[in-house]
């Protein structure tokens, strides 16, 4: 007997920006520029260059009271797919963050430089951290999180930089985590323990990067993992942080990408 297998398409678009400022027009309900752009993150220039593509291929458009709208088309395309039984099972985290969230960031980047006495030059938008300096910034830069912390890192057990996620949870910020599944009963009791503290873990078996990124505005890409191995001082850990807007939206697009592939499973 035949078996007849129907490939079903994703939405024009989706995976990049242009699919995510559609999904914040058609899913997210974002009817103005300043709605689109805190639901996406994406800095002024960005985002206008972003809309300006989609206008010439006419993907959008805008009524006479200025709100944006997208074509029936792509709308029902958007539609279908985000709201099929797995993406209501395992729905994108939906985040608001202001442009002037990310303002502060950097102003509170600074204080923390010159209260570790480092000699760091803000205005190249990046710097190497290694040792503890790299762990107490990955801990500080978490806990000062004002709306949302994407985690991508294949390990995440009990130690000082994981609680960190769980307390900014509990203040009401977005965390949302990708790892792999726990490996034995310590990492899965500890994953349980950020379910209830309000964390989004999704598992995909492949995730090897070890990626932070605090309110869309500023990236740690490093070596360490978080275990106690790597934030303990058991072993040496070094990276790099960014706050260059367009690194930080390259590398948010790429984990944003990752949450929707099918082998990213809500735990």
């Amino acid at each position: 007997m035949e078996v007849c297998i129907i490939a079903i398409k994703s939405p024009k678009y989706l995976g990049s920006w242009k699919g995510r400022v559609i999904k914040a027009i058609a899913i997210d309900r974002a009817k103005f520029w300043g709605e689109i752009r805190d639901s996406t993150g994406l800095s002024p220039p960005k985002l206008n260059l972003v809309l300006k593509e989609l206008f010439t291929v006419e993907a959008i458009y805008k009524t006479d009271n200025d709100e944006y709208r997208v074509t029936k088309e792509l709308y029902k395309q958007y539609m279908t797919h985000f709201q099929s039984e797995k993406r209501k099972q395992t729905p994108i985290p939906q985040v608001r963050i202001s442009a002037q969230v990310q303002k502060d960031l950097p102003i509170w980047l600074d204080t923390w430089k010159a209260a570790k006495r480092l000699e760091i030059d803000l205005k190249k938008k990046h710097f190497y951290l290694e040792g503890r300096f790299l762990d107490d910034f990955s801990k500080d830069v978490i806990a000062n999180a004002q709306a949302e912390v994407l985690v991508v890192n294949p390990w995440i057990k009990t130690c000082n930089l994981s609680d960190t996620i769980r307390e900014a949870a509990q203040k009401k910020a977005s965390i949302t985590v990708v790892a792999r599944p726990a490996d034995d009963e310590e990492g899965e009791k500890y994953q349980n323990y950020l379910l209830q503290a309000g964390v989004k873990i999704y598992h995909n078996q492949k995730v090897h990067a070890k990626i932070i990124v605090v309110d869309r505005a500023l990236a740690v890409v490093s070596s360490m993992n978080f275990i106690v191995q790597s934030s303990g001082g058991q072993s040496w850990e070094a990276g790099l942080v960014t706050i260059d807007p367009s690194v930080v939206e390259d590398i948010v697009n790429s984990i944003l990408n990752l949450l929707e592939r099918p082998e990213s499973e809500e735990k």
